[in-house]
């Protein structure tokens, strides 16, 4: 396999994080090449990539997270999570929380300032990240989360229409599929738990910050609109951006637009703020 090319400023290390069953995790860690290790604590990025809950790897991901470490300076660390159907919910999630055990077990190392340690996911795995956050909470992670910045997250399992007109670039089949194999027989019930799909949270209370991006042609923006408001009413800080006329992952496909150019600006100011 051809390894994706990197920035000229940033390199690349594989870890394997051992999980809560034995299974090793590989994360990807990116950084700014020719920052020595002991130059400071900085905040930090666990990141989980997107695929529907059934494709795509951390490694796919690699070129778009390693710019965002190129403008930013702030290493990323990308979890290789397991995928449905062969490992449904909670594996996965629970792959990006022992990943993130790890990377608060090793920060000091990692030169890392653990009260700095964000989330980011696009699609699926903004979806992971959205209920990672809560399950971070619950489960009283210390020092708390710092930042969530997700990128147009596939949130509720219960969409069935599609809002675009058949314009959808990922579309309600799409969808469909990729929930019934992450949640399996729990799809299409009532007993799919918040941690599994986050539209299904109730309780937003002490989550960290919100930062959140969508395009108006995404299948995901309405449910992105009700996950914003429930944070904005919960009097949790939050910056939301909707791109008009723009799909889901447009970026894809309209690398050079003005409108690919603001959100990576966007989403790099987000990271800065951590």
């Amino acid at each position: 396999m051809i390894r994706p090319e990197l920035p000229a400023d940033v390199e690349q290390t594989i870890y394997h994080v051992k999980g809560s069953d034995g299974y090793e995790i590989p994360v990807y860690h990116l950084r700014k090449k020719n920052v020595p290790l002991g130059s400071g604590q900085t905040p930090a990025i666990l990141h989980m990539h997107g695929g529907g809950y059934i494709g795509v790897s951390a490694e796919d991901a690699v070129p778009s997270i390693a710019a965002y470490v190129s403008h930013s300076g702030i290493p990323i660390f990308s979890v290789d999570y397991r995928l449905a159907p062969e490992n449904p919910f909670p594996v996965p999630l629970e792959d990006c929380w022992n990943s993130l055990l790890w990377l608060h077990s090793q920060a000091e190392k990692l030169d890392v300032d653990v009260r700095r340690i964000a989330i980011m996911g696009e699609s699926a795995g903004g979806g992971l990240a959205a209920c990672l956050a809560p399950l971070a909470r619950d489960r009283e992670l210390s020092p708390p989360l710092a930042k969530q910045i997700l990128i147009y997250p596939m949130l509720d399992d219960r969409l069935k229409s599609d809002h675009t007109g058949g314009l959808a670039i990922f579309g309600v089949e799409d969808v469909i599929t990729g929930w019934a194999a992450y949640l399996g027989p729990n799809y299409d019930t009532d007993n799919v738990s918040p941690y599994s799909a986050a539209a299904r949270l109730t309780n937003v209370k002490e989550l960290p910050p919100l930062y959140l991006d969508v395009g108006h042609l995404d299948m995901f923006v309405h449910e992105n609109l009700a996950h914003v408001q429930k944070y904005v009413a919960a009097s949790i800080a939050t910056e939301f951006h909707l791109y008009t006329g723009v799909p889901h992952a447009f970026h894809r496909f309209a690398p050079t637009a003005f409108v690919t150019k603001r959100a990576f600006a966007n989403r790099v100011g987000a990271m800065l703020s951590i």
